[in-house]
């Protein structure tokens, strides 16, 4: 333990200390810059200190190991510290973070050093403790790595993170303009079949009413429609047929329903049943649904291609008029 008697004052000295300064005998001060390199003690509760030299460079962090050795402090009423090894020197608290001492006629001011952490002064006691165990050895400068790799792996975790954030708000952005340009594509869409139905004129109206009726009186219309009231399951092929022959009536019909949305299977089967006259009854039957989510399905698709003033009756009167 540090030797103390009992008229000392309560001051500890447990801990770093950086040089900051050296005033010479006619009182000029010389600063001392990390980024030279700049002598640093550790002294520790059991009465070893480790004095080192430090020096910044780059992202690294220098150290030259000097000296390990005992110490004994004790405050005395003329500010004497006593420190072993065979050297006494002067001593005085400046504050509980600053403090003086006194070699070859210089005043050393040292201050207490909140940024070298504990992982930090395991390593320099590492470093003195075997630099002091090879006899002989000249004065050699190692590289502090703990803090360094611990700074440059939390660096490299936060550029991952911003990396990955970055690419996550492009995505976003990217998707959002996706939808944004489907939209407005689904709108202008929209707007030519409109017109086209308001300019259709009367003799291509007529055309398209008298190949209505045929195809309503033909022999596969009246078997689909058995099937239909039937309930039958339909298949892949069953879709696809009954896709190509409402094209063959209405012209463009499923090219022009694509534009303006993307469709699910069923949504898109329902827009098929609609605009064969089925009932709601009827296409929950051969969609294998009940009759609420068949209105429901309409409702939707009326509100996410032609907006919310409407619903599911609207919706067939557009399939209809398509």
């Amino acid at each position: 333990m540090i030797g103390w008697q009992s008229s000392c004052h309560d001051f500890d000295i447990t801990g770093a200390w950086m040089l900051i300064s050296l005033t010479d005998q006619d009182g000029n001060v010389e600063e001392m810059n990390f980024g030279y390199y700049t002598r640093c003690k550790i002294y520790d509760s059991d009465s070893i200190y480790y004095s080192i030299e430090l020096k910044a460079s780059g992202d690294e962090t220098i150290v030259i190991p000097h000296e390990l050795a005992h110490y004994t402090l004790c405050v005395t009423p003329d500010d004497t510290l006593y420190i072993e090894n065979g050297r006494v020197t002067q001593f005085q608290i400046i504050d509980d973070s600053t403090m003086t001492t006194v070699w070859d006629g210089y005043i050393e001011t040292m201050r207490r050093s909140k940024t070298i952490t504990e992982s930090r002064k395991k390593e320099i006691r590492d470093i003195v403790s075997n630099y002091q165990n090879e006899k002989g050895e000249t004065l050699r400068a190692f590289i502090l790595s703990t803090s360094e790799r611990e700074l440059k792996s939390t660096i490299k975790t936060y550029h991952y993170f911003l990396i990955i954030l970055l690419l996550f708000v492009l995505l976003i952005a990217s998707f959002m303009a996706g939808i944004l340009r489907r939209k407005r594509e689904a709108e202008r869409n929209l707007q030519a079949i409109k017109e086209e139905m308001n300019n259709r004129p009367t003799l291509v109206t007529n055309a398209i009413q008298q190949v209505e009726h045929d195809f309503f009186h033909s022999d596969y219309y009246l078997a689909l429609q058995s099937r239909i009231a039937a309930g039958e399951n339909m298949s892949n092929e069953d879709w696809h047929e009954m896709e190509r022959q409402l094209g063959g009536v209405y012209s463009g019909f499923s090219r022009k329903l694509r534009s303006l949305y993307d469709f699910s299977d069923t949504e898109f089967h329902v827009c098929l049943l609609l605009k064969l006259r089925a009932t709601n009854k009827d296409i929950a039957a051969v969609i294998k649904r009940a009759p609420d989510s068949v209105s429901s399905i309409r409702n939707r698709l009326h509100k996410k291609v032609l907006g919310p003033d409407g619903g599911a009756r609207e919706w067939d009167e557009f399939i209809l008029s398509l």
